[in-house]
């Protein structure tokens, strides 16, 4: 049985057809997310509608909007939608909804014909690149853009574009908690949060419930280039891991040298990997010096074992914002493929106190990758004392041995090298 849908006055104006571009944003709990997708299926169920759902990064349909479409429209009792593995369509309008990165997926946005209405959640981390991509392709007459998000940074591509710069015909719609309040549609449980934070962590609560950016000075790492491919005469120096496994991904980085900087590029990146799959994919990509998180010697032994040239990264006192200030020094480039690397640039930031004071900590969210690029980067740009030194030779020793002869050209060659 279908049960009746209900829409805070505040987005009303979303059902008329005289804006071009909405702005939608906020703070946490201010039902962005979930009232724009009710607005969509109200929408395709009165007329057929295309409906393409985008956000900036999404491997997997798994990280779209999908899975919230899909609970509402069971929540809903909206039995006429068809729920397929890649889109979801209604049977009675005809209308459809399509899911997409827009990262590095130009070729494939631009050949998507009749869009109705686009949706690109999480607006705020989507790059400037990327909204010219999107804009002159949502070019069917009256068709319309829906951006939502909770503000990152002062320089959001997307704000500026809306909000400061200004659209012709834009619609913006700025919201908050107190949305959530007023038609009680805020747990207890949430509230609670939101009120220890509002005395507790006033520079959170502004951010996180009040919705306003962080300050540009909290971005740690900036004026990083994306290029297309590894240039050929690029020289692998060094793999640098991080590791994780149930709660964190682990992640894989080559640093290539080139032209006086250096170039970034993802190997892996992702939840569950063991030992032994890490050393898999270490072996069957070109051989070179592994620098990994020394906080696991267990591992890095048991990788080692796999026939992995690879080290622990030195750590110590101040060791993390030396290593930070090493690649703040460098010019930094990262491959377009390199998508979490991107995404963990993007979102690296010092932590604050509960008044909003910066400190020379990073957050945890978005340091798996940067990590491993300053295990990595440290370990060839810092020389290392004679003890450190006399540990390296040890483990290229041991790697020379584990090649058993099988590779006496590359054996002779780390040798001369020692």
């Amino acid at each position: 049985m279908e049960k009746t849908i209900n829409i805070p006055i505040e987005y009303k104006r979303l059902f008329d057809r005289d804006w071009r571009e909405a702005a939608v944003y906020g703070g946490r709990y201010s039902l962005k997310s979930h009232t724009v997708a009710r607005f969509l299926l109200i929408r395709s169920r009165l007329e057929k509608t295309r409906i393409a759902c985008f956000r900036e990064f999404q491997n997997s349909i798994n990280e779209s909007s999908y899975q919230l479409l899909c609970d509402l429209i069971k929540r809903y009792g909206l039995n006429e939608f068809e729920m397929t593995k890649s889109s979801l369509i209604n049977r009675i309008t005809g209308s459809d909804f399509l899911f997409k990165g827009l990262w590095n997926n130009e070729q494939s946005i631009k050949s998507i014909e009749g869009i109705d209405i686009a949706w690109v959640e999480e607006a705020q981390t989507v790059s400037k690149e990327s909204l010219e991509v999107l804009t002159p392709t949502v070019r069917k007459p009256g068709s319309q853009i829906v951006y939502t998000y909770n503000r990152l940074l002062e320089d959001d591509p997307v704000h500026q574009r809306l909000v400061i710069e200004g659209r012709p015909n834009t619609l913006i719609i700025n919201v908050n908690y107190d949305i959530a309040l007023k038609y009680k549609m805020m747990p207890d449980v949430i509230r609670l949060e939101m009120e220890d934070d509002k005395v507790k962590r006033p520079a959170l609560y502004r951010h996180k419930w009040k919705g306003e950016p962080n300050s540009l000075e909290r971005k740690i790492y900036k004026d990083w280039k994306i290029i297309d491919e590894i240039p050929h005469e690029a020289r692998l120096e060094r793999r640098g891991i991080d590791f994780g496994y149930s709660n964190d991904p682990t992640a894989i980085v080559d640093v290539y040298y080139f032209n006086g900087g250096y170039i970034l590029d993802e190997l892996a990146y992702m939840k569950g990997l063991s030992n032994k799959q890490i050393a898999d994919l270490c072996m069957n990509n070109p051989t070179i010096l592994t620098v990994a998180d020394s906080a696991e010697p267990k591992s890095i032994d048991e990788i080692r074992s796999y026939g992995v040239n690879i080290v622990g990264a030195e750590k110590g006192k101040d060791s993390v914002c030396n290593g930070i200030q090493l690649v703040q020094s460098q010019r930094i480039s990262v491959t377009k493929r390199s998508l979490n690397i991107i995404k963990e640039y993007r979102n690296y930031l010092w932590q604050t106190s509960n008044d909003g004071k910066i400190l020379n900590v990073p957050e945890h969210t978005w340091s798996h990758a940067n990590d491993a690029i300053r295990y990595s980067l440290s370990h060839l740009l810092k020389k290392p004392p004679e003890s450190s030194m006399e540990e390296y030779r040890a483990s290229s020793q041991d790697y020379i041995a584990s090649l058993n002869g099988g590779d006496s050209f590359k054996s002779e060659i780390l040798k001369a090298f020692l």
